[in-house]
């Protein structure tokens, strides 16, 4: 990437109101201001845009600006669908292990306090969680580590350089572990 080209590319983004060219695709898919990750994609969008305007003036000349628009508004809608298709992939895949509820009282009827509410549940899934870590193996250990921050099983297996089946194994295993402890 041209320093030179990018900075610029930044100073056309800014000048005259580009930036709604990013609102109007964040628009376009559906995403509106409200969504927590809203900001986020906005700045994706900013630097799809700068990627957009590289590409687009290494084959074009200056004076075809006037295509530039249509062109990056669908270079960055694509690039923030499929960023968000990933970041929605990922989603489902990450599913707590227990939930902890109470049926007879809600949380608010025990502790006033809204710090509270939180307290004895993170208190019984720090305790669930230690016990299973003292439990699992070093592989199993390691692949709740590389799960709890995110890691996808493909590259934890290269990481690691295991096979895919060789995560699925300690997974499984890990399951199994918290299930014996869920049950006592």
């Amino acid at each position: 990437m041209n320093d030179k080209i990018s900075t610029f590319a930044f100073k056309h983004l800014l000048k005259d109101d580009n930036t709604r060219l990013i609102h109007g695709v964040l628009k376009s898919l559906g995403i509106s201001p409200a969504r927590n990750d809203y900001h986020d994609l906005y700045q994706e969008g900013c630097l799809l845009y700068v990627e957009a305007y590289e590409s687009f003036f290494a084959v074009h000349s200056p004076e075809d600006l006037e295509l530039f628009g249509p062109y990056a508004f669908r270079r960055i809608k694509w690039r923030l669908l499929d960023h968000v298709r990933k970041e929605a992939r990922h989603q489902k895949h990450c599913k707590p292990l227990i939930t902890i509820s109470n049926d007879e009282t809600t949380e608010n009827d025990i502790y006033p306090d809204s710090l509270a509410n939180n307290f004895e549940g993170e208190i019984l899934a720090s305790a669930f969680f230690q016990e299973l870590w003292d439990k699992c193996s070093l592989q199993e250990q390691a692949y709740l580590a590389n799960r709890v921050a995110g890691v996808s099983i493909t590259k934890m297996a290269k990481m690691l350089g295991v096979s895919r089946q060789a995560i699925y194994k300690w997974r499984d295993g890990v399951i199994r572990k918290a299930k014996r402890i869920v049950a006592r």
